[in-house]
């Protein structure tokens, strides 16, 4: 008996029946009952035995930790055929045969030759080119960072005691001289930390194998010979992969966020008063500065107290009743027989005091801005502060109002106005005029620095988040999901495998070429006549749905391999050559049959290069273009 195992590539899921009830699609190359294993059949015998046809389903998704785990299930087939001692080939189209190297890999760190295996073949496959993070920690899986961190707490709780006894001065640890404790402690502490390292190191090469230079060195000398990579000049998913380190996709202009973060300068000033409204220690020393600098720098105790008196008699004067006031100093203030004259003294008593004190208006400010702010029912408010310590939002919210509009009438001219209905009409038109004016120039400015500030916010965050946006896709596109590995290109050859082997030679890839083409030119015309279809599709289309519905894949020659029947001889071809298979009767008179004999010998004896899998250099056009294809080109992988 002789086996032949198919893998399958990224998204190709196993055939499924129609939930309609219409007739069943046809099987993919990979599956049983396809157009493949029946050419297969046909065309290959075992030596010994019967011809064995295994397909290898798996996830499908483009992700590496799926692969690899592909891989070591592909690994137990390969076991249970290594114990049969069982001849067989193993064919891996896209993806698949990545799942195969990583499958030869492990068996390989297992120190297993597999001698049954004797040809191992892939079909337009990217190999994804990795490089390994330079810190174990960055390597981990969540879970290993969290516990080893946790492993390394001892440690740096020692550390931090050492650090803090040394700057205090302190030179003994735990009662015992310094160097001894130092050592003994430093030691124990160090060895939770040092075991988890040990184990995790040793965790790490486990499953990072591409890396180990023992693994792929003993691949490479057990596996690379028994190697043939059957690929298309034009494959768009190794070129497109290949060429996707170079590609530089700007998806945010630097100004991208300048409207956006600008737009906060039309609320600006009403967030900055709100700041310092609901900020209890900027309350408190606008009050102490305005207290300190403004209004005792005028204060006159003999001023103020003759002003309380002039204060309550006025008081007094203005109670209809003709009911005696009491004074803040508890006195009672009789009130007076006759209103008008009362007026008339309080105004000649105030020309006095203003003749005797020339500051009497800024000290009458002072008095009156102590009362309101500082005080509270004739009281100083406690600690002599601001009235609520900043956290009372009436005295706040009247504070700032004083601001503008007593403050800033009268630091722009009222106490220059000897007129006192002058000054009072100067009061009004400085905060109905001049304040918006000023508040209007400060918010021109504060625009300005914002838009300054914006545009400088803009460009950096364009460019780390490009910088992350451009890492992120081609994560995607190469399915990197790995911790500790950074996939950086790909190549047509396994990264553990020194020399790459020609592509297909001209007269296949153009045959596969042309069936693509065809495939192609129909889905265009179909599509077009469908224009309308899709416009006014009940229920509409989507993105996805309308390209599956009237794209094949085939459009890709990517997908087209399997397809042409030259190709699937030239398989044939290289199967029957292996130790255990041989042509059947069929395909020595197949007309084909010596062709793809001619084209295998081009492949195997043409000269191996190094090269990266592109037979051409990337180009600007090639690197915009790749993202608008590497999408399609990996999905289409079946």
């Amino acid at each position: 008996m002789a086996t032949i195992i198919t893998v399958h590539g990224t998204f190709a899921a196993p055939t499924a029946a129609d939930p309609n009830g219409g007739p069943t699609p046809e099987p993919q190359w990979w599956e049983a009952g396809s157009t493949f294993e029946k050419d297969m059949r046909d065309f290959i015998h075992a030596r010994d035995g019967e011809l064995n046809f295994v397909p290898f389903p798996w996830a499908g998704d483009n992700s590496e930790v799926e692969r690899r785990a592909a891989g070591d299930r592909l690994t137990t087939v390969i076991r249970d055929l290594e114990t049969k001692s069982e001849p067989y080939c193993i064919i891996g189209h896209s993806h698949g045969g990545s799942i195969l190297s990583d499958a030869l890999l492990s068996n390989a760190a297992r120190r297993r030759p597999l001698a049954n295996l004797k040809r191992w073949i892939t079909v337009g496959t990217p190999f994804l080119k990795l490089r390994k993070e330079l810190w174990l920690l960055t390597r981990l899986s969540l879970m290993r960072k969290v516990i080893f961190v946790a492993s390394m707490m001892l440690l740096l709780m020692f550390l931090v005691y050492l650090i803090a006894s040394q700057v205090g001065g302190e030179r003994t640890l735990f009662g015992s001289t310094f160097p001894r404790v130092w050592i003994f402690t430093g030691l124990l502490a160090s060895l939770p930390a040092l075991v988890f390292y040990l184990a995790l190191s040793w965790l790490d090469r486990r499953s990072m194998l591409s890396s180990h230079k023992r693994t792929t060195r003993r691949a490479r000398t057990s596996f690379a010979s028994r190697w043939l990579p059957l690929s298309h000049p034009d494959d768009e998913a190794i070129q497109g992969l290949s060429l996707l380190p170079d590609a530089r996709l700007d998806f945010f202009d630097k100004s991208f966020a300048v409207s956006t973060i600008t737009l906060l300068s039309v609320i600006t000033l009403p967030i900055l008063y709100f700041v310092i409204l609901l900020s209890p220690p900027t309350m408190v020393r606008i009050a102490d500065w305005l207290k300190a600098e403004i209004y005792d720098a005028n204060a006159s105790p003999e001023a103020e107290a003759a002003l309380n008196g002039l204060r309550d008699q006025l008081l007094a004067a203005r109670k209809a009743s003709g009911e005696a006031v009491t004074s803040e100093s508890g006195s009672a203030v009789p009130a007076p027989p006759d209103r008008k004259a009362a007026w008339q003294q309080y105004r000649a008593k105030r020309q006095e005091l203003a003749q005797k004190y020339p500051n009497l208006d800024a000290i009458e400010r002072g008095l009156r801005f102590k009362k309101r702010f500082f005080e509270k029912d004739g009281q100083t408010c406690e600690g002599g502060v601001l009235c609520g310590k900043g956290r009372d939002l009436a005295t706040n919210s009247g504070l700032l109002l004083h601001v503008v509009t007593d403050e800033l009438s009268w630091a722009l001219g009222a106490a220059d106005l000897e007129d006192r209905s002058k000054r009072w009409f100067w009061s009004l038109f400085v905060p109905a005029i001049i304040v918006p004016a000023i508040l209007g120039a400060l918010a021109l400015v504060l625009m300005v620095l914002i838009q300054g500030i914006a545009t400088f916010v803009s460009a950096v965050a364009s460019g780390v988040l490009n910088s992350i946006t451009n890492s992120e896709v081609k994560r995607a596109a190469y399915g990197n999901d790995t911790d500790g590995e950074v996939a950086i290109g790909a190549l047509d050859r396994p990264s553990w495998v020194e020399k790459s082997l020609p592509r297909l030679p001209a007269p296949v890839a153009d045959l596969i070429t042309d069936y693509s083409n065809a495939a192609a030119s129909l889905s265009i015309a179909k599509f077009r006549h469908a224009i309308g279809q899709i416009r006014f599709a009940v229920p509409p289309h989507t993105a996805d749905t309308a390209i599956s519905t009237y794209f094949t894949w085939k459009e890709l020659v990517h997908a087209s391999y399997f397809d042409v029947p030259e190709f699937r001889k030239l398989i044939a071809q290289v199967i029957s050559r292996a130790e255990g298979f041989v042509p059947s009767e069929r395909f020595r008179a197949d007309p084909d049959f010596a062709k793809t004999a001619e084209w295998l010998d081009a492949i195997e004896a043409g000269p191996a290069t190094t090269d990266e899998p592109a037979d051409r250099g990337p180009t600007p056009q090639d690197s915009k273009a790749v993202a608008a294809v590497v999408g399609s080109t990996v999905k289409a992988s079946p």
